[in-house]
């Protein structure tokens, strides 16, 4: 495929979503040097690709409108977008949804899906194979680069893309040390997930706290959670100040700000969730909490990476984890570890 000066590339989804489809940016962009690349996206997903060097430019979808004129209205928009771009390339990244219909408007002259793609008609540039790949492979990473081996045969990196402003760094220096507190000794924790079946009993978190600190003398920086608020409140009001354990209650934040604050102190604590991934990209050092779904999904083979979770039957990818108090402190530990070994 020669003459592609420019690629559109679908990816709608949640914080993580998005990050778990960058490295498939940075590939097309190693694939084609010169070619301008477009993301196009949901809004939430705008403040992770802005600064985003692999990025030309974005196209944002409402789609989640409620009311159905306005959503309908908005996917047609979508796709006059599309259309008068012109794209050489174009990129099913998100695979679901009205994508293949864009797809299949967009007037591209290639149009690169996955291999056991939806609507596999829509496409005339995919990836044969006889199983479904995400099955197969199971990292959702490895999965979306997947997408691009039509077009090369190079392995390339699935740590995933994020790429926060320097001033931001020296606002956050200043903001975190209003608090007082030796940044040597603090990590950063989160509370929230997009999703009930991803957060950790508030009974084991402040057992997790109470372990590093007595143990290792570090203390939380406690993110505060858009639309989860009172998680920060409650587990500070009823769970940490009885104990009198040192904390900094962090005030609302920007995503650039949180991955500030994930740089400036030592590792982050945190759920199966956007965040998580957005430390990843940070190449941070991550107690990852799996309370239902396999690691496996997302592990890259870090040993920055910890993976927190009790036991999966054999065969299952999801699957309600009841983490002990043993296992969390073994993994504390085990992290404390790789710490010491690389300072």
């Amino acid at each position: 495929m020669r003459d592609v000066n420019k690629i559109g590339v679908i990816m709608f989804g949640l914080l993580g979503d998005v990050l778990i489809r960058t490295p498939v940016i940075r590939a097309l962009k190693d694939i084609y040097p010169g070619a301008k690349i477009i993301a196009i996206i949901d809004p939430i997903g705008a403040p992770l690709l802005q600064n985003n060097g692999y990025v030309d430019e974005l196209i944002i979808v409402q789609r989640n409108q409620k009311n159905k004129l306005e959503k309908n209205l908005g996917k047609i928009k979508a796709v006059f977008a599309i259309r008068k771009q012109k794209f050489d390339l174009i990129v099913n990244l998100y695979n679901g949804g009205s994508s293949p219909t864009m797809v299949f408007l967009s007037n591209a002259r290639y149009k690169l899906g996955f291999c056991q793609q939806k609507n596999k008609y829509v496409y005339n540039v995919i990836n044969e194979c006889e199983v479904d790949r995400l099955t197969k492979t199971q990292s959702l990473y490895s999965y979306m680069m997947s997408i691009v081996e039509p077009l090369s045969d190079k392995r390339y990196d699935l740590t995933p893309v994020f790429e926060p402003k320097d001033e931001i760094d020296e606002k956050m220096k200043l903001y975190l040390g209003e608090f007082d507190q030796d940044l040597d000794n603090v990590y950063v924790l989160n509370l929230g997930a997009s999703k009930v079946d991803k957060l950790l009993d508030m009974d084991k978190y402040v057992l997790l706290v109470e372990y590093a600190y007595s143990k290792y003398g570090f203390i939380p920086a406690i993110i505060l959670n858009p639309g989860q608020e009172y998680l920060q409140n409650d587990f500070i009001s009823k769970f940490i100040q009885p104990k009198n354990i040192p904390h900094i209650k962090l005030g609302p934040l920007s995503l650039s700000e949180i991955a500030s604050v994930i740089k400036l102190t030592k590792f982050i604590s945190t759920p199966d969730t956007g965040v998580m991934h957005l430390a990843m990209a940070l190449d941070a050092y991550i107690y990852a909490i799996f309370t239902y779904t396999h690691p496996v999904f997302v592990e890259l083979g870090n040993e920055k990476f910890i993976s927190v979770f009790e036991g999966f039957d054999e065969g299952k990818l999801h699957q309600r984890q009841d983490i002990s108090l043993e296992t969390l402190k073994r993994n504390i530990d085990v992290l404390f570890l790789t710490l010491s070994k690389n300072d």
